[in-house]
């Protein structure tokens, strides 16, 4: 199976003050149930964070490994 990467302009919810008017009480709230859930799933995907090094001469500062690493790893 092919990996789709998903972006935020492909899941994200954007209302204008108008539409916000036009929403109900219970569809605002599902709104934000919605949102909340969406929030969450992504926070439990874990999506992979890239390598760091430290400087050779001992300076505490972290930076990602320049271009990337394939061997980007979870927590």
């Amino acid at each position: 199976m092919a990996e789709e990467f998903v972006t935020l302009k492909d899941v994200g919810m954007d209302f204008t003050l108008g539409d916000w008017e036009q929403l109900g009480l219970e569809q605002g709230d599902m709104f934000w149930d919605t949102a909340l859930d969406s929030c969450q799933d992504l926070f439990l995907l874990n999506p992979p964070r890239p390598n760091l090094t430290s400087h050779p001469d001992g300076d505490e500062d972290l930076e990602p490994l320049a271009g990337g690493s394939p061997e980007a790893t979870g927590p």
